[in-house]
C-alpha cells in the first residue's frame, strides 16, 4: 500500500508541476487526465485504512487535531513566505483572490488559516478532518454508499455549473463551491475504501474494468480538451466532474496494478510520507520555480523534473531534521 501511495503522490507532484510550468497544456491533456484520479484513489485508501481499525472517538479526535496542527504549521510557513516574497510568488495564495482580503496582516493570516485557502491543496486538510470525524458514526458503509454516490454526482453537477458560469459569479462563491462542498464529493471514495475494508475485499484489475477505464479515460480527455479550449483552465473540472468520479472508481484497480509492477523503495518512502509531500509541494515547489525561473532559462520539461526533485529534497531535509526534534514537534512538522 505504501508503494501505491508513493505512486499517487508522484503523480500529484508531477501533475501540479506541469500545470504550473507549461503555458500551453493542449498536448499534455491525456497525461493530466491519466494522473488526475490520484486524489480520488488517495481518499479511497484513507477510507480503507480507517475501515480496518476499531473506532475510539477520543483517538479519532486526537488524530483530527494532529492533522490540524500539522496543517497550521505549514500554512503559517507558506503565509509568511507569501508576505516576504513579491507579488509574483504569491499567485497560489488563493485567499487573496477568493476573499479579496486587503486588511491588516493579522486578518489576512486568520482568514487564510481558517478558510483553508492558503493554496488550492490546503482545503484537502479540511476534507481529511471532516472524513475522520464522520468515521466515528459509520456502522455499515454499505447502507450509505449509494447516497454518497448521489452526493458526489450532485456536487459534480454543482461545480460544473460554477465552471460554466464562473465569470458571472462573485469570488466568494467560487471559494465556497471549490472548498466547502468538497467533503460531499470525497465522502464517496472514502466510503468505497471503508466498505472494501469492511468486506475484506481487495480490488484487482479485471478485463471489463480495464475496458470501462479506457472508455472513461478517453471521454475524460475529450472533456479536458474542450474545457481547456474554451476556458484555458482545468480548475473545477479537474476532480469534480461525473466523468472524473467514474474514472476514479476504475483507476483504483489500474493504479494498484501499476504500483505492484513499480514496487520501488523510493516509492515506498514517498508513500510513507505522502501527506508531508502533499503539504509542502504546493505552494513551495511553485515558488521555487517562479524565483529561479527569473535567473535561469530552462526548457519546461526540465523545470517539471526540478520541481518534483525539489519537493523530494525538502522532504529528506525535514526527515533528517526530525530525528533531533522532540516527538511532539516532529509530529507537527512532518506529521509522523
Amino acid at each position: 500500500m505504501e508503494s501505491l501511495r508513493g505512486l499517487l503522490i508522484l503523480f500529484v507532484l508531477t501533475g501540479h508541476a506541469i500545470v504550473g510550468v507549461y503555458r500551453d497544456l493542449t498536448f499534455l491533456i491525456p497525461l493530466l487526465r491519466f494522473v488526475s484520479p490520484s486524489v480520488f484513489v488517495f481518499v479511497y485508501l484513507f477510507g480503507y485504512l480507517q475501515g480496518r481499525v476499531k473506532k475510539n472517538p477520543l483517538k479519532v479526535l486526537r488524530k483530527t487535531f494532529s492533522f490540524f496542527y500539522f496543517y497550521l504549521f505549514w500554512a503559517s510557513v507558506s503565509f509568511l513566505t507569501y508576505v516576504l516574497l513579491d507579488e509574483k510568488c504569491s499567485t497560489v495564495w488563493v485567499t487573496k483572490r477568493v476573499f479579496s482580503v486587503d486588511d491588516s496582516i493579522l486578518k489576512k493570516y486568520l482568514i487564510t488559516i481558517f478558510s483553508f485557502t492558503g493554496s488550492w491543496q490546503y482545503y484537502f486538510v479540511l476534507v481529511v478532518m471532516i472524513l475522520l470525524l464522520i468515521s466515528i458514526f459509520i456502522k455499515d458503509p454499505r447502507k450509505i454508499l449509494p447516497f454518497s454516490f448521489a452526493g458526489a454526482v450532485a456536487n459534480s453537477s454543482f461545480v460544473s455549473f460554477w465552471f460554466l458560469t464562473k465569470d458571472r459569479l462573485l469570488p466568494p462563491i467560487e471559494g465556497a463551491l471549490i472548498t466547502y462542498l468538497n467533503p460531499v464529493h470525497w465522502l464517496f471514495p472514502f466510503l468505497m475504501g471503508y466498505k472494501d475494508a469492511f468486506e475484506k475485499k481487495k480490488r484487482e484489475p479485471r478485463r471489463f474494468s480495464l475496458f470501462l477505464y479506457t472508455i472513461f479515460l478517453v471521454i475524460g480527455s475529450l472533456e479536458y480538451w474542450k474545457a481547456y479550449e474554451k476556458f484555458h483552465t482545468l480548475l473545477g473540472i479537474d476532480q469534480f466532474s461525473l466523468t472524473g468520479v467514474l474514472l476514479g472508481i476504475y483507476s483504483i484497480e489500474v493504479f494498484t496494478w501499476l504500483a505492484e509492477k513499480a514496487n520501488l523503495s523510493l516509492l515506498k518512502r514517498m508513500g510513507r510520507y505522502s501527506f508531508l509531500l502533499f503539504m509542502i509541494h504546493m505552494p513551495f515547489q511553485w515558488m521555487f520555480y517562479v524565483f529561479f525561473d527569473s535567473f535561469v532559462d530552462l526548457p519546461e520539461w526540465c523545470w517539471v523534473i526540478i520541481m518534483v526533485m525539489f519537493s523530494l529534497m525538502i522532504m529528506e531535509i525535514l526527515l533528517k531534521l526530525a530525528r533531533i526534534l522532540p516527538k511532539p514537534v516532529r509530529k507537527v512538522i512532518i506529521g509522523a
